[in-house]
C-alpha cells in the first residue's frame, strides 16, 4: 500500500515537472530546444496566463500612503495584506484600502508630483502654506480612507544585488501632500 501511494506521488510530481517545464520551454521564444507551433498553442491554450503573473517588475516605483495627523506626525494609511493588523491576510480592509489609494493616485497627474519636487519631506510636514493636491471626498468611493491630509512617497525598491553598497548608489524619493475634502 504504501509503495503504491509512493508510485502515485511520484507519478504526480513528474507529471507536473514535465508540465511546468514544457510550459516554460513554450513561453521562450527561439532558443537551443525550439518547440513546435502546435507544441506553443497547447501550453498556452493550457496556460493562458503564462508567466506574466510571477514577473512583476521588481523595478515597477513604489508607492506608501501616511495620514498627516494634527501633531504633524505620519501615521502609516496602507499596509501589507500579511501584516497582523490585517489578521495575517483574513481581513479585506487592506485591500479596500489599497483600491481606495489607487483611486486617489488615478485623479493624481504627473504636474502635481512636479510642484512638490523642491519641498524636502521637513518642508511637508511642518510648513502649513505649502497647498496640497484637493481631492473631492464620495462616501460611496471612500470607505476606509478618511478626509484630511495624506502624504504620498514615491520610491523605487533597491536591487537587491545593490543593498550592501549604499554609498555608491542614490535612491530618489517623491513626496505629494494631498487633502481628501
Amino acid at each position: 500500500m504504501v509503495l503504491k501511494r509512493l508510485t502515485f506521488y511520484f507519478a504526480v510530481l513528474l507529471l507536473g515537472f514535465v508540465l511546468v517545464s514544457k510550459a516554460v520551454q513554450a513561453s521562450v521564444s527561439v532558443n537551443a530546444t525550439d518547440t513546435s507551433f502546435q507544441e506553443r498553442y497547447l501550453f498556452s491554450a493550457l496556460l493562458p496566463e503564462g508567466w506574466g503573473f510571477f514577473t512583476k517588475s521588481p523595478r515597477d516605483e513604489k508607492k506608501v500612503l501616511y495620514k498627516l495627523e494634527a501633531d504633524k506626525s505620519l501615521t502609516l494609511a496602507t499596509y501589507h495584506n500579511s501584516d497582523a493588523d490585517n489578521l495575517f491576510g483574513f481581513s479585506r480592509r487592506s485591500r479596500r484600502t489599497n483600491l481606495e489609494f489607487s483611486r486617489l493616485m488615478a485623479q493624481v497627474q504627473e504636474k502635481d508630483w512636479e510642484r512638490y519636487q523642491h519641498y524636502t519631506l521637513r518642508d511637508l510636514l511642518r510648513l502649513d502654506t505649502i497647498p496640497s493636491v484637493q481631492l473631492k471626498y464620495s462616501a460611496g468611493k471612500y470607505t476606509q480612507l478618511t478626509k484630511g491630509t495624506y502624504l504620498v512617497k514615491a520610491y523605487t525598491i533597491v536591487p537587491w544585488a545593490w543593498a550592501q553598497f549604499p554609498e555608491h548608489y542614490t535612491n530618489p524619493e517623491r513626496y505629494l501632500k494631498l487633502t481628501i475634502n
